[in-house]
């Protein structure tokens, strides 16, 4: 039961909703073992608004091809508009036999992701649906059960309370995560281009950053073609990686840009061929290609309190041990949390007992400057994946290519990267307190 009051405290921390669907998305794995899990919000007309998923080939192919099975009586989507009207749980499990891994659906959304079996529930608030969870195992784990379904069911409440979008007139202030506490990275990718912006390849994880940056929806019930423009951000980029080359700009091309989900870190780097140097690349840029990386880092307050659970923290002085980390007071905290302050200060001894630090400082030290934080991550570049259809070829076309300043072994990681699952800790108090 751990798992599950770590949980209900992450779902009350106030995180933008689509924060909170990358949060409570590793917790989740402990509560239902499962392969991986989409997440959205639901508008009351039943599209999707924003979204998130673990796996990050789904939004390509729900793009493409989610739609053309809205219609399609022997496929799980023929449920969907049912499903959101009855705030529904579990309406996907009983067409999951019979016929159901020849079926069309299966074969071209669910098999290219490596997922086969299905938990769906819908999030309710004020008895319509305002958000959609979706748990997926492969074809070789056993399908999910009347089991799982109650458990999630149990949770349904706490994600509603988490998924709500927040009626302040701040709401875009309090959507926006602080830059420079930026977590963890949960999802990485890479596009290439040439220096005037045409799209070379890109990694299966670039389309649902690029909708992060533009704020687009994510809503796949219908048709949605392909943009055929790069976001402001990443031309900007472009701007200032060829300006420096050339000599008229002195900007780093890189930026972190805010959003709801949390910090968008987009880098760019010159890609020359093996032993060129940089200063031969910038007499012609346009002869070289450009790497673009796109990380999404975990919202603050998520990340504060995943390194607290995993440092030993109950959920109880996770909730105190964030404000602390923010320099709050403890009377702050207690008008805040709605505690005595003698419960504030009974959690603040027993959290800097675990932690083992002294003080609201020490405290913040060995959370926004864990060095576990940025742990280096090594591996080739990622395979090019086709800008038509969104698979990735079978060889790089660019394999004699290097970024500038690294070697081959130091080349950005493959796209898809999840947050390391957080170990099961002790069971808490009620997670109001």
């Amino acid at each position: 039961m751990g798992a599950v009051e770590h949980l209900k405290a992450l779902c009350c921390l106030g995180l933008p909703p689509e924060s909170a669907m990358v949060a409570v998305a590793p917790v989740l794995h402990e509560i239902i073992p499962h392969d991986g899990s989409r997440l959205a919000l639901v508008a009351p007309d039943a599209t999707i608004t924003t979204g998130y998923s673990e796996n990050p080939a789904s939004t390509a192919i729900f793009r493409e091809r989610l739609w053309q099975f809205m219609d399609d009586p022997t496929a799980l989507m023929s449920l969907w508009i049912p499903g959101v009207r009855a705030v529904a749980i579990g309406w996907a499990l009983h067409r999951q036999g019979g016929d159901y891994l020849e079926s069309g659906y299966y074969r071209e959304i669910e098999a290219p992701l490596g997922s086969c079996w299905v938990l769906d529930a819908m999030i309710g608030d004020g008895g319509r649906t305002i958000g959609f969870v979706s748990l997926t195992r492969p074809r070789s784990a056993r399908p999910f059960t009347v089991d799982d379904m109650q458990r999630l069911d149990g949770l349904r409440p706490w994600l509603a309370h988490a998924f709500r979008r927040s009626n302040s007139r701040n709401a875009r202030e309090e959507d926006e995560a602080p830059i420079a506490t930026a977590g963890a990275t949960v999802l990485s990718a890479q596009v290439v281009l040439t220096s005037d912006g045409r799209i070379v390849y890109q990694t299966s994880g670039v389309e649902l950053l690029l909708r992060i940056l533009t704020g687009e929806p994510s809503n796949y019930t219908r048709y949605v073609p392909v943009s055929d423009r790069l976001p402001a951000p990443l031309l900007k980029i472009l701007r200032q990686i060829t300006g420096a080359a050339n000599g008229t700009s002195n900007t780093p091309p890189r930026m972190q840009v805010s959003t709801a989900y949390g910090v968008l870190t987009v880098e760019a780097k010159w890609l020359v061929p093996a032993g060129t140097l940089p200063e031969d690349a910038a007499r012609d840029p346009k002869s070289c290609l450009i790497a673009v990386t796109i990380e999404l880092r975990e919202h603050a307050i998520a990340y504060a309190a995943r390194v607290l659970r995993e440092s030993g923290a109950t959920p109880a002085q996770t909730k105190v041990g964030i404000h602390l980390a923010l320099g709050k007071s403890r009377p702050e905290i207690a008008d805040e949390l709605g505690l005595q302050r003698s419960s504030v200060a009974d959690h603040t001894k027993k959290l800097y007992q675990t932690l083992d630090v002294h003080n609201s400082t020490e405290l913040g030290t060995k959370i926004w400057l864990n060095p576990k934080q940025d742990e280096a991550r090594q591996g080739v570049f990622p395979a090019p994946v086709l800008r038509t259809t969104g698979f990735v070829r079978d060889k790089p076309p660019y394999r004699s290519y290097a970024i500038v300043g690294k070697r081959p072994d130091e080349h950005a990681a493959a796209a898809g990267l999840r947050l390391k699952r957080p170990l099961a800790m002790a069971q808490l108090e009620s997670p109001s307190s």
